[in-house]
């Protein structure tokens, strides 16, 4: 608990808004997606819309439009083989640090335009190291922490950049 507290006080201390943004790419997610004030109905059928972390990822899905993800959550694994092109990949890293899945398996599964979520990022000084070693990994060139999720973007034609963003 005190790594959580801890934490989010650096993240207050480093985060900035929309006005600290200089990739078009990043502005347009914040702005539109991330601070939209528009209701939207849920993604998923069976989604539940009630909590600020389950709004925010239902306003990313809506703005990216997803058809096919990978769901790698501690209650349900999915097969990354039984697919084959995704839009998304969304990580609990609980169970992602604790199940040695390859990311390079899953890396070959996606394209410039898949978004990762990752989940759970500042749990716990392991999560968070595994977060720290997506954001230093050459493939994602984008990543943007909002403390809620982790993102992180296979953007080719932009330089690597992180943001750390208030929601």
């Amino acid at each position: 608990m005190l790594f959580q507290i801890k934490s989010y006080l650096q993240f207050l201390w480093n985060s900035k808004n929309e006005h600290g943004v200089h990739s078009p790419f990043v502005f347009l997610l914040v702005t539109k997606c991330f601070y939209g004030k528009t209701e939207l109905k849920p993604y998923f059928s069976d989604f539940q819309i009630k909590k600020k972390k389950e709004k925010l990822f239902n306003r990313v899905c809506h703005y990216f439009e997803f058809k096919e993800g990978l769901n790698f959550l501690e209650n349900k694994p999915k097969n990354a083989s039984s697919v084959f092109k995704v839009d998304f990949v969304f990580i609990d890293v609980t169970y992602f640090n604790t199940n040695t899945l390859a990311l390079d398996a899953i890396l070959d599964k996606t394209n410039n335009d898949t978004c990762f979520i990752f989940d759970g990022i500042y749990n716990s000084s392991t999560n968070n190291s595994f977060w720290k070693t997506i954001i230093q990994n050459s493939t994602f060139t984008v990543t943007i922490d909002t403390f809620i999720y982790g993102f992180a973007f296979i953007r080719k034609e932009q330089e690597k950049e992180h943001f750390v963003i208030r929601v």
